[in-house]
């Protein structure tokens, strides 16, 4: 697979952040994202649930890629909620997802890409926390 795929045009003159951060630091991220989580006191329990990290990690890359603008290369299907629903999410969950996130990004990113990518993060914690408001 190329490191550097189409992206959607853009309706401005604007460069996609996809093309920005580029997809071997998108993957690099996600990968290490979710080697964190796998260690992380309060969201190792709830992603247990992944079977198979390096296909989680493969999709997630992908999803990000397309949020970020990119061309889908691959054929993945995604429905956040009947992925989120059997894990319990919470707020607190949310929050802790969003800080390992953005602590891992800038391990990868300069300041301001990291902040764009958690902008678009901050938006699908906000649905989740929507989706399955609890305060547990």
């Amino acid at each position: 697979m190329a490191d550097e795929l189409p992206v959607l045009p853009a309706k401005r003159k604007l460069e996609p952040l996809c093309q920005k951060i580029g997809l071997p630091t998108i993957r690099a991220v996600v990968d290490d994202f979710y080697d964190r989580i796998q260690h992380h006191p309060t969201l190792a329990e709830p992603f247990a649930i992944v079977g198979d990290w390096t296909l989680h990690k493969e999709r997630l890359t992908h999803y990000w890629w397309t949020v970020m603008g990119g061309l889908p290369y691959q054929d993945f299907r995604y429905a956040l909620g009947d992925k989120h629903a059997p894990v319990g999410v919470s707020n607190a969950l949310v929050d802790d997802w969003l800080q390992l996130f953005h602590e891992t990004m800038l391990d990868h990113l300069d300041a301001d890409l990291a902040k764009r990518w958690l902008g678009l993060a901050s938006g699908i914690g906000e649905s989740l926390r929507l989706m399955f408001a609890r305060d547990a």
